[in-house]
């Protein structure tokens, strides 16, 4: 079963080369039409005297690069880094890609009740049916989702955390993957007082067997911070086999900048 990253990402390399091939034929066909109706068409005038309107072979490979470039940009939500959007096409048409852009963008959209910093190169969309947000880079599955659920009646919130994190949305949409809570013993946790509000803080491992039988170990970091009877938690992962210092690095940051307002 193919992963919503890996989903989308065909998903969108096959529209971008079907948008350039319609792209390629609706120029083709204007040469064509201007060649058949031109001024001089039948008339014998020569040809030194009309002016040659038809698009030069340079014209025709930016009009047809332009075309995926443009609607990608409109696909691939959430994404107005540059290097991003060029690193889609390219990814579409087969050609090696270019680095992803350092650095990191705040996300603080008024009509959330979070605000977060999370890596340029990074895709974000809104969770589905939810409060939430999912933003994820399609290269490497690493990825970030902040869910907004109850406060449990035990007050557990190091339990909504985990369970937040590891069964998104209860669930939904998940097939006949498997999705496997961590054992207590694997769960580390601690609270620190930032800017007035509580924020407990959780590593801890996951795995999800998916119907193909396929066991995906991720590691984990979370962050979590109760409002008015509402747990805000965000948790940032990657895959057990791509982890390294530098992306422990990155996910302590990513959590270390959750905020609730």
């Amino acid at each position: 079963m193919l992963s919503p990253c890996t989903h989308l990402q065909s998903c969108t390399a096959q529209h971008a080369r079907t948008t350039a091939f319609k792209q390629r034929r609706c120029i083709a066909r204007s040469c064509d039409s201007r060649k058949s109706n031109g001024p001089a068409a039948g008339r014998g005038t020569p040809a030194s005297t009309s002016v040659d309107d038809t698009p030069t072979r340079r014209e025709f490979l930016l009009h047809s690069f332009a075309a995926p470039l443009v609607t990608l940009g409109a696909l691939t939500i959430g994404s107005d880094d540059p290097t991003t959007l060029l690193n889609s096409v390219l990814a579409g048409y087969g050609l090696p890609k270019l680095p992803n852009s350092t650095g990191y963008k705040l996300l603080d959209d008024f009509e959330l009740e979070f605000t977060l910093e999370y890596p340029r190169a990074w895709v974000v969309r809104p969770n589905s049916l939810r409060q939430g947000v999912y933003i994820s880079d399609f290269n490497t599955a690493d990825k970030l989702s902040v869910e907004v659920v109850p406060l449990p009646e035990d007050g557990d919130v190091v339990k909504a955390a985990v369970t937040a994190a590891v069964v998104p949305g209860q669930g939904a949409g998940q097939q006949d993957d498997k999705l496997l809570l961590p054992a207590a013993n694997k769960i580390k946790s601690s609270t620190a007082a930032v800017e007035g509000k509580e924020y407990t803080y959780v590593t801890f491992p996951s795995e999800t067997i998916t119907r193909s039988g396929y066991n995906i170990r991720r590691k984990n970091f979370a962050v979590a911070c109760v409002k008015r009877g509402m747990v805000y938690t965000l948790n940032a992962s990657s895959r057990t086999d791509q982890f390294n210092k530098d992306k422990e690095e990155l996910l302590r940051h990513v959590v270390e900048s959750f905020r609730v307002r």
